[in-house]
Formats: C-alpha cells, structure tokens, sequence
C-alpha cells in the first residue's frame, strides 16, 4: 500500500521543524547508524486470528521471522506508524493508517497502507475497524492493534492532522496528476462537493484533499488508497525538486501545529536523510490484501492475514544484486548452447506442466543464501509466477518436497504432481498435501543442485 496522504511532507516537515536540527547535522553524519534506535518495549501480540482460525505454515514463518528480526535493538529496521486525522464533528478520526519499514541492512523503505475499515481485532474490544481503535482508546490502543495484527514491534508514531493539507498543496505549488475518471459527489449535509473531470489535471490545494478523500465509487475505501499511494508518489518527487528548497519554511510554518510525534529531532533526522538517501526503486509501497465483505449487515475491508503476513516479512531484493542478476541474464540468453538439458523434458511437455501450476511459493530448507532467488528467476522465465520465496521452518531438509493445501479439486493435486515431474521429485512421499500450507508450495532441500541442474535447462 503506498499510503499515506501525505507521507513525503511528514519527513521533510519533520526534519525541518524541529528546533536546532540542522545544526545537529555533523552529529548525523558521524554517527554509524543510519538509523535512529528502536525501542526495547513494546506491546504485548495478544491475538491475531479468530479462535476458530489457524495459521499456515507460512503465516507462522512469516511472522515468527518479523518478530525474529525486529526484536531487541540489534535489529537493521525501524517501524514507524505514521496516521492521517480528519476532525468530524468535533473529534478525530484515523482517516489513513500506514506501516513504514525503514531497512538499514538491505537499504529500502517498505510502506504498508490499511484500510481504515479493516477488521480486525482491538485488544479489550473484540473485533472491529481498525480505525475505531483511536476513537477508544487514541495513538495507544491504535499501536497496540498493530503490533497485534501484524507481530511486528512499533518504535515511533506521526500523527499528522489534514487541516493544514490543502495550503500545503499550495505552497509546493500544487501538483499535475492523470485522473483515471471523473470523480463527483456532493455531500450537501456536510458540505462536501467533488467535482473533478477525467484525463491530465493540475490541482491545487482544496481539489487535492477531495482527490484524496473521494471514496464514492465502486472501490469505495480501496480506491481511495490507490488514489492516496499515486498522490505520494508525485508529491514526492515534486518534493525533491530544487524549486521546493526555498519554501521549505512556509510548509514548516504551515504544519508545525498539525504534526505530533514521539520522534526526537535527532531521529526524526536520521529518517529524513534515509529516505531521501533511497533511489525510487528502493521504495515499495503496498496495501494490505483483502476483499470487500461484511459481518452482521456491516461491511468491512476482510484482510488476508496470511498474504498480508508474508508482505510484511519479505524484503527488497539485496540492493547489490541487482546488476549480478542482469548479467546472469544475459548469459543465460546469449550462450543458451552451453547448457545440457539433462530434464528429458521437451518444450510442449514444459508447457504442459506449465499450464497445470500457475505459481508456486519458494522455501529455503536447505540454508545457502540466495537458492530461493535462483529458484525463483527459473521458474519466472519458464512462465510459472513466484509471488513469494522465503525461509522454511527449518534447513534440515534432505531432499526437495511439494506442500500443497488439502481440496476437494482435483486440479490442486494435480497441480503439485505436475510441479513434482517438472522438478523430477519421483517419490510419492516428498508431494503431500499439508494444512499448514497456503498455496502449492516448492520446498528446496539439500539436494539442491541436482534440482538446479534439471531445471536450469528449462530457460533455454
């Protein structure tokens, strides 16, 4: 989920409108951690499912691996819960809810949006939306909920109110975005009026907020996200134009009142430079997965805990790999009669296998860093789609096995055994279907190798 409306303005507005900040820049710069330090406390995980549910196996890994690396301050991230208010009749309501992951060690920034109306489980409250934890119980119960749903600590919050927006928007400005269609609506009660016509569109302040506000559509909450990630991401370009430099002091000026934070100026510095440290494609921004639903007559935005899980433990790709991956490439493109095709597969039967699988996850049981990548670029290339590749539970396995949901379709077996001839696994007993898996899944033991070099072939 990209996110937030106005996530880019917080870290500039942050650095700058803290007292003293710049002249803390060479304590910056000559400290060894890009990042500031987590804290050691945090909420206690009270429950993530409902009674009757129970977690995958890779539910279980996923989680158990974000706790495992964002526990104690040795870890390279830092989380940061960064909340959009609007005043409705009086009071505050959380009317955008993001995650933003900061990752020294692999360099990148991960931002997770959720849709305010999620449901999920309130601690002391039983389930509801999520944006009604602020209303019982403010930024507390707010961060408690997450820590709750995602098994991930919390370190520092923002809170931004939107009253400030659309002068903001001014001062930058204002922004040119393509506006997929018309968006309308009139709220005459409260005073609401949404008029914006389809195709290029240059907005200013007040036609912004309503850019990022609208939700009546089909989509409803989930279109305004999308809407909400495609504004950050040309606010945040715009914001690091040169042109922006000088008015930096009027949208301090303009915002100071709005901001409330636990973040020290230091920290909050630290973050600054990070981000705007990262090329844009060491930025991702995601929404929680899901779909639309209801619950006693009340509709709610159903989150998948087991995708959203595994969105939230996988990291970017290493940021020194990416041109030792284009030159694998190439190579594998240019020198294709190097290669032995030891699958005694032709290309019709590949495609025939091809066909029964669709996608498949990739698991680490046998430890080497980077198998699963390697895995995982084979059978992209092959046209089988790999949406997810991590750790197994553990990296004793001996030989390569197949996991695949229990069904009544016959096609989800068939699935795996077509997966199993395409990776030449003959024994019956290493294709089974398990309860714990999510979807059809591509465990890689020690024998590794021999898998590699059967299906290596494949790409030519």
């Amino acid at each position: 989920m990209k996110m937030l409306k106005i996530l880019g303005i917080i870290f500039m507005v942050i650095a700058s409108a803290v007292g003293g900040a710049a002249l803390r820049l060479m304590e910056l710069l000559n400290d060894p951690n890009p990042l500031p330090t987590p804290k050691p406390s945090q909420p206690t995980i009270t429950q993530t499912l409902k009674p009757s549910e129970t977690p995958s196996a890779d539910t279980e890994l996923a989680v158990g691996e974000a706790q495992k690396q964002d526990s104690g301050t040795s870890r390279g991230t830092v989380n940061v819960l960064v909340v959009g208010l609007d005043n409705v009749e009086g009071g505050s309501r959380t009317d955008a809810i993001a995650l933003a992951i900061f990752d020294s060690e692999n360099p990148g920034l991960r931002i997770a949006s959720i849709p305010r109306d999620s449901r999920v489980y309130i601690p002391g409250r039983s389930w509801d939306k999520i944006n009604h934890a602020y209303v019982y119980g403010g930024i507390k119960l707010l961060r408690e909920t997450l820590v709750n749903l995602t098994g991930m600590p919390i370190d520092y919050f923002v809170k931004v109110n939107y009253k400030s927006f659309p002068r903001i928007v001014d001062i930058v400005g204002g922004v040119d975005i393509y506006v997929e269609k018309r968006l309308h609506y009139n709220d005459y009660s409260g005073k609401l009026f949404i008029n914006i016509p389809a195709g290029n569109q240059h907005l200013d302040g007040k036609t912004a907020l309503n850019y990022v506000r609208f939700r009546h559509d089909p989509l409803g909450d989930i279109g305004r996200v999308q809407r909400q990630q495609k504004f950050i991401d040309t606010m945040m370009k715009k914001l690091k134009t040169p042109t922006i430099i000088t008015r930096i002091p009027a949208i301090v000026n303009e915002l100071f009142d709005s901001i409330d934070t636990d973040l020290a100026p230091l920290e909050a510095l630290k973050l600054v430079q990070f981000a705007n440290s990262l090329p844009p494609d060491r930025i991702k921004m995601f929404m929680a997965p899901g779909r639309s639903g209801s619950y006693k007559n009340i509709s709610y935005w159903i989150l998948d805990n087991n995708a959203f899980s595994l969105q939230l433990a996988a990291k970017l790709p290493p940021a020194d790999s990416f041109v030792m991956e284009a030159t694998e490439s190439v190579e594998l493109d240019l020198n294709p009669a190097a290669k032995t095709d030891t699958s005694g597969l032709d290309s019709r039967k590949v495609a025939e296998l091809r066909d029964q699988i669709m996608s498949i996850r990739i698991l680490n049981g046998d430890g080497e860093k980077g198998i699963g990548r390697r895995a995982a670029q084979i059978f992209q290339r092959i046209g089988i789609e790999v949406p997810y590749t991590g750790n197994a539970r553990h990296y004793d396995y001996r030989a390569s096995s197949i996991i695949y949901p229990p069904s009544d379709d016959e096609s989800v077996r068939q699935g795996a055994l077509a997966l199993a001839e395409l990776c030449g696994i003959k024994n019956e007993r290493l294709v089974q279907p398990d309860k714990r898996a999510a979807s059809l899944t591509l465990i890689i033991g020690h024998d590794k190798e021999e898998l590699f070099r059967r299906l290596e072939p494949l790409n030519s």
